[in-house]
């Protein structure tokens, strides 16, 4: 019975232990939590109801597209949470049914925008690209028949389902309760990372098929890969702090007792306790989250650009490499924004050059992809569209935190609105636009019918104009708000300024709210009668996926499992007749093609 672990392990175990194992991979074996070799047998959960299939089925597909309705209900909530905020805002006389039943005070409003930024951030940019896609797509892109551990697969998605509706039922309940019910929801989904980064790791290191080395691997599952790691560092952190906050809450203990600043107090600057070990914990996930959120995004966009750009990755090893420093530098600057915590005074400067050191892999990044554009055969579908968009906002977005960076224009631009912009811009609505441009991408393979094309470009460009409209006054809103004004300039009129970009601002969410009504029209219609696809094929692409029908088959590969002969972008490839060579081409065949051309 195969273990789920490397083979090559139990070399260094001594015999007893190895004997120990196997018993414990057997048990795991009968609860589904094993890894499958090439003719083995599956968990079959496909008998029973609808409801069976789909509570009780271990199949990575299954899993992979609920992660994925979770996080299309979760993103069309959010935003309406935001538009709901944007209203309240700049019209706050006006009459919402909604906050009006629930109070319509400070604190109901504060718990709005908290959930906003909890289902946005963690059941949107952090489980769709990861947990969706990745549950959906890993496997098929390295070959391999199921997730390492299928059981678990399904205990994460549960877990993820709970901790939506203790996040959302925070929302609906007294603040005091709330508070602890939304660290329970935290807490639940943080444990299901966790799971979900165990089984990428081992599914990636374990499971790969014959053929399919490490330099061999799409982009798309070294992000997978890379994002699961970071995420087993820095979830169980938060979970740790979670569980430790809610004893303080429930238990009266005392894991973080204040800590004062005698001096500080002395100067009246500070008149309370800083929970500062709270501080650090959290930070150290918060920092951290930014690139668990974006590391799948990358691995996205890089994979959409090289399809559609008809020409191999620019430098694919070193993209690799990229990716690694996003990780690894992305996990060491958490404590970037500490200063006030009791931290050493030079630990800022250590911090501070660790993450300017970020701005290496991300030109990397950037660079490779104007590189794989340049003097390309480019495909303008809605994908490739999503994929320009990306690079649009993370450059614009990314040339914002230069502001901030800086300690004497932070200072004038000390006003949320700055931030909020800046935020949006480099991790929100980018990440959202990679998810996109993905969805697009792989709803032939997904749905075996294709999205409406025309609609489909329609609600880019409105979206993208409107994000555009959105956040960047935001900026101007920041830089207002700490602006010196002139002697000669009334006061009055800089409001009036405010006013108007707040309103404009508002105006274009109404408009951005309605172009996603569009995709979700699109999307339903699509799904039920839109254009079937025939062709396997349909992008022309290289990697496995590919290479099965859509929608892919229970087993996924048939009877045999496929051999890896090249690498995952060899497009423009010359004398073949179809530009590109798939990845389980054998080199016999690829010599057929060119005979055939010639």
């Amino acid at each position: 019975m195969p273990l789920p672990f490397p083979r090559r392990c139990i070399l260094f175990i001594p015999r007893p232990a190895t004997l120990v194992l196997y018993r414990a991979g057997e048990a795991l074996s009968k609860t589904g939590m094993a890894n499958y070799d090439s003719g083995a047998s599956y968990p079959d959960s496909s008998q029973g109801g609808l409801l069976t299939r789909c509570l009780f089925s271990t199949r990575h597909k299954t899993i992979g597209l609920q992660y994925l309705w979770l996080a299309l209900f979760s993103v069309f909530l959010g935003m309406a949470m935001s538009l709901l905020m944007r209203i309240q805002l700049v019209w706050p006389s006006v009459h919402l049914p909604f906050l009006s039943s629930l109070g319509n005070s400070p604190d109901r409003f504060a718990a709005l925008t908290t959930l906003h930024g909890s289902l946005m951030v963690f059941l949107v940019l952090t489980a769709a690209p990861q947990a969706g896609f990745g549950n959906y797509f890993l496997p098929l892109q390295i070959g391999a028949r199921e997730m390492a551990f299928p059981a678990l697969n399904l205990l994460a998605l549960w877990v993820t389902m709970a901790s939506f509706v203790g996040l959302t039922g925070a929302f609906l309940i007294s603040p005091q309760s709330g508070i602890a019910l939304w660290i329970v929801g935290v807490a639940l989904f943080c444990a299901a990372s966790l799971l979900n980064a165990l089984n990428f790791s081992v599914t990636t290191i374990d499971l790969r098929v014959k053929g399919m080395t490490l330099p061999r691997l799409p982009l798309t599952v070294w992000a997978w890969f890379i994002n699961a790691i970071l995420g087993m560092l820095i979830f169980s952190i938060l979970l740790a702090a979670c569980v430790c906050l809610l004893s303080d809450r429930l238990l009266n203990t005392h894991f973080f007792p204040p800590f004062h600043f005698p001096a500080m107090q002395q100067a009246g600057v500070v008149t309370g306790a800083v929970p500062v070990l709270w501080q650090r914990l959290f930070w150290f996930f918060a920092q951290a989250e930014v690139y668990v959120a974006m590391l799948p995004s990358f691995g996205l966009i890089t994979h959409l650009i090289s399809t559609f750009s008809r020409k191999s990755v620019w430098q694919e090893r070193l993209v690799v490499l990229a990716l690694c420093g996003v990780g690894l530098f992305g996990f060491c600057v958490w404590g970037q924004h500490m200063f006030s915590s009791g931290l050493n005074p030079f630990s800022p400067l250590g911090f501070s050059l660790l993450a300017s050191s970020l701005g290496l892999p991300a030109t990397i990044l950037m660079v490779s992809w104007l590189g794989t554009l340049w003097n390309a055969r480019m495909q303008l579908n809605t994908a490739m569209l999503f994929a320009l968009g990306f690079i649009s906002l993370f450059l614009s977005g990314g040339l914002s935190g230069i502001f901030l960076a800086r300690h004497d224009l932070a200072s004038a631009a000390v006003s949320d609105d700055f931030v909020t912009g800046h935020f949006h811009l480099v991790m929100g609505v980018a990440a959202t636009f990679a998810i996109l441009g993905a969805l697009f991408f792989w709803f032939p393979k997904l749905f075996g019918r294709r999205l409406n094309e025309p609609l489909g470009k329609l609600h880019f460009w409105i979206t993208f104009a409107g994000v555009y409209c959105v956040f960047m006054p935001m900026h101007w809103l920041g830089l207002i708000a700490h602006s010196r004004v002139s002697p000669g300039t009334p006061v009055a009129f800089v409001a009036a300024a405010g006013s108007a970009i707040r309103t404009f601002i508002t105006v274009a969410i109404v408009l951005t709210v309605f172009a996603q009504g569009l995709f979700l029209i699109n999307f339903l219609w699509s799904l039920f009668r839109g254009e079937k696809t025939e062709e396997r094929n349909p992008w022309r692409a290289t990697t496995l996926e590919w290479s099965v029908p859509s929608p892919p088959p229970p087993d996924d590969f048939g009877p045999s499992d496929p051999v890896v002969y090249r690498g995952a972008y060899e497009f423009s490839v010359p004398d073949v007749a179809e530009d590109f060579l798939p990845q389980h081409l054998a080199p016999e065949q690829g010599a057929k093609a060119r005979e055939s051309v010639e």
